[in-house]
């Protein structure tokens, strides 16, 4: 008898096999045997089959007794089972089998982990206890596919990839942050009751990216934390407090922030002018951090919200320029002015945060909102309208800014983005549709210099006014 690899090598390198064989092994997954499978073979598979089975073809139904057959003829011996593993690599199992496996599988992943997770930290029944009590059982919970975070893990377990090792990471970082938080506390130095997630990654795995969102244990890590937040608030009654009215964009911030860890509030920033709040003749730029610890805000009559860097320094420079003509100083600027802030594109935390302590200052502030004319522009412009609160203006972002700005040079909008555009409801939408071409904002910067140079001359005369000596 011959090499049986070698036929299996000899059905590779023809190509006019590989379509019959995954049909023979999609029969035998659902069905735990071959029979006979229906296919119409194309010229090439035609041959080469025909040149194997011989006799034996009875295209386009192929019976898996007759290939066997024509294997045992070529001097091969060989089940077509024994052929179709060599051919993929792996055994073949059904699908229950396969069903079967999976759930012996997950259930060894947990006893496999536990087992490491208290022998690495040397844990007693009683401290066993009490951790299960702090996370309301997550582990076992997490188990039976009744914890947040279970998708994540799943995810990465039919995948295959380190599965093992981001549960047993997210089971120690658990414990760290439950469990042994003061002696953390003091191997990292930190005195003040709180450690910024990037030190916790760090200390837990030696990588401060470990905990990042961008990776499964990051997530994983996250929705464990959320899942005992919300036990939490079951628990003791109150699942109406805070965390049900907080914002969305600042929701996950707020989970870590509940066990004491703190979230990277620095790269979320915005730009922004407001005389009476911040010095200076520029926008400035805030991190979230500086917004957060601000505590007076004045009552500002509106927001103009800009998409673009560009364009907020060139209206900040004709501020300037406006009242120095005028030998106006922006500290005589009445105190409702009206704030210029720039989201530099997507609206991060940051720039949401500021806006809504604006508008929790004053209700009554007006928001313009004013972007790109492209589809990114109009959905942060719709985003933002959803977000807020408040009386919401689109600021020149109409058809009339769009005809007089849209030329044969400008940008052309892709097939996705007329497929959207589709979708959404509005005169300036079907212009675009029709059109089929963007206008960048920098584009109508002379519109939007007129109306905010309004606001200003509108600011001088309020304080010109407020400060006439009274009639006796």
């Amino acid at each position: 008898m011959q090499d049986n690899r070698k036929l299996v090598e000899i059905f590779r390198r023809s190509g006019g096999f590989g379509r019959l064989f995954d049909l023979y092994r999609k029969k035998f997954e659902s069905y735990g045997a071959f029979g006979t499978v229906p296919m119409r073979p194309t010229e090439e598979e035609e041959k080469a089959l025909r040149g194997f089975l011989g006799i034996r073809y009875k295209g386009p139904r192929f019976p898996a007794a007759d290939f066997e057959k024509a294997v045992i003829e070529a001097g091969y011996s060989v089940s077509l089972l024994e052929l179709l593993e060599l051919y993929y690599g792996h055994q073949l199992s059904t699908k229950r089998q396969q069903k079967e496996s999976k759930l012996s599988a997950w259930a060894n992943l947990f006893i496999q982990v536990e087992l490491v997770f208290i022998t690495r930290f040397n844990i007693s029944n009683t401290e066993l206890e009490i951790f299960i009590q702090k996370t309301f059982n997550w582990f076992q919970r997490l188990k039976e596919g009744d914890a947040k975070g279970y998708r994540v893990l799943r995810t990465v377990f039919d995948r295959d990839i380190n599965v093992y090792s981001e549960l047993l990471t997210c089971l120690s970082a658990l414990w760290h942050l439950l469990m042994r938080k003061d002696e953390m506390f003091k191997k990292c130095g930190i005195s003040t009751g709180k450690i910024r997630l990037p030190m916790f990654a760090a200390y837990v795995t030696e990588d401060s990216h470990a905990f990042d969102k961008t990776n499964a244990i990051g997530r994983l890590l996250w929705s464990a934390l959320n899942d005992i937040n919300s036990q939490s608030l079951k628990q003791s009654g109150n699942v109406d407090n805070h965390m049900t009215v907080i914002p969305e964009y600042l929701f996950e911030r707020q989970i870590y922030r509940n066990f004491d860890v703190l979230d990277d509030d620095l790269s979320s920033i915005s730009h922004v002018f407001v005389p009476h709040l911040v010095k200076g003749t520029s926008p400035r730029t805030l991190n979230l951090r500086e917004i957060e610890e601000m505590k007076q805000w004045p009552k500002y009559s509106s927001i103009y919200i800009i998409e673009n860097p560009s364009v907020i320094s060139y209206l900040v420079d004709e501020t300037i320029h406006f009242l120095n003509l005028n030998e106006f100083s922006l500290e005589q600027l009445p105190l409702d002015f009206p704030v210029l802030l720039c989201t530099i594109g997507q609206a991060r935390t940051a720039s949401k945060v500021f806006i809504e302590k604006c508008l929790e200052a004053s209700p009554s502030c007006i928001i313009y909102y004013s972007g790109d004319l492209d589809v990114p522009g109009i959905q942060m412009l719709n985003n933002m309208k959803e977000q807020f609160s408040a009386e919401f203006y689109a600021w020149r972002m109409d058809t009339s800014i769009y005809r007089n700005h849209v030329a044969t040079k400008s940008k052309a909008l892709s097939d996705a983005d007329l497929k959207i555009l589709q979708e959404l409801e509005g005169g300036l939408a079907k212009e675009m549709i029709q059109i089929k071409a963007k206008v960048y904002q920098e584009l109508f910067g002379k519109e939007l210099r007129g109306d905010w140079i309004k606001e200003v001359s509108s600011g001088i005369s309020k304080n010109q006014v407020d400060n006439e000596p009274n009639e006796r």
